[in-house]
């Protein structure tokens, strides 16, 4: 098995119905959890890190080793994700780090900005055969406190912004936030089913944690091709370490960190299930 094009890997996904998974990396032991939870599922995964995330783990090219590893280990599927870069040199550090695939955000500036940045990391990326994946409208959330009031896409500038930036995968904002709700999630599936009916391009849903299971295979069903995980198995990961405070000694950490690995590999075969529901 190896690391694909991530657009490569989310056309298959729609061909069968289903979504795939990306899971936040931040550290080798989750890493190994999510490559054992896509063997036991016999289902690709999205291994991706933003530039915060990666930095912990010495670098995009420390990242992508450790991923390499992993899924050579566990023979399995996937690709290898840039999540949230907002700058061009983020595009350029991993794809010179061998990522297959990378993602420009500027969703939080103009449209036209958007464009322009959007393109020109396309163009970086499309060099090294890669795909690029860009945000329109805004999803709200993570640190800057903000509640489910996300801006959302603007069907009238969806085929625009594909054509002029040669995205291959699109992020839009239908009502999902980055990290917890602060309301009731409800997410705008009308919204959704124009937005598909635009364009071809494969979907992507980030704020995937927290969000009702009908409405993520509603989702599914009108386009949804990638669903991104973080706050859902970091927390799982968080309970097995609180779980081994009560049982465990940290004088052996490899014992003390076995169930904050267990967990997260639980919690991330649970999530796999779930967008693969209809296969």
């Amino acid at each position: 098995m190896a690391l694909y094009r991530m657009d490569t890997l989310m056309r298959d996904a729609r061909s069968k119905g289903i979504a795939l998974g990306a899971f936040e990396c931040w550290e080798s032991l989750n890493i190994q959890g999510i490559a054992r939870a896509s063997a036991m599922c016999k289902t690709p995964v999205i291994f991706q890190a933003s530039p915060a995330e990666y930095r912990t783990m010495g670098g995009a090219d420390a990242l992508a080793d450790m991923v390499k590893f992993y899924v050579r280990k566990y023979d399995v599927d996937a690709a290898l994700h840039l999540d949230h870069g907002s700058a061009i040199e983020h595009v350029q550090e991993c794809v010179d780090a061998g990522f297959t695939s990378v993602m420009l955000d500027a969703s939080a500036m103009v449209f036209e900005e958007n464009v322009r940045l959007s393109a020109e990391a396309a163009k970086i990326a499309h060099g090294a055969n890669i795909s690029l994946e860009a945000e329109l409208g805004h999803v709200s959330g993570g640190d800057s406190g903000s509640n489910n009031e996300s801006a959302l896409t603007v069907p009238a500038e969806v085929v625009e912004f594909v054509k002029r930036t040669q995205v291959d995968c699109l992020a839009v904002s239908i009502g999902t936030v980055h990290g917890d709700y602060r309301g009731e999630p409800k997410l705008h599936l009308d919204l959704l089913r124009e937005i598909a009916s635009l364009v071809d391009t494969p979907l992507v849903l980030h704020g995937g944690s927290g969000t009702p299971i009908d409405q993520l295979h509603a989702a599914i069903k009108l386009g949804i091709a990638k669903i991104n995980i973080c706050t859902d198995i970091h927390k799982a990961f968080l309970r097995g370490m609180e779980e081994a405070k009560g049982s465990l000694t940290p004088s052996v950490p490899g014992n003390y960190y076995v169930p904050a690995l267990n967990n997260m590999i639980e919690k991330t075969v649970e999530m796999i299930k779930l967008f693969n529901f209809s296969a």
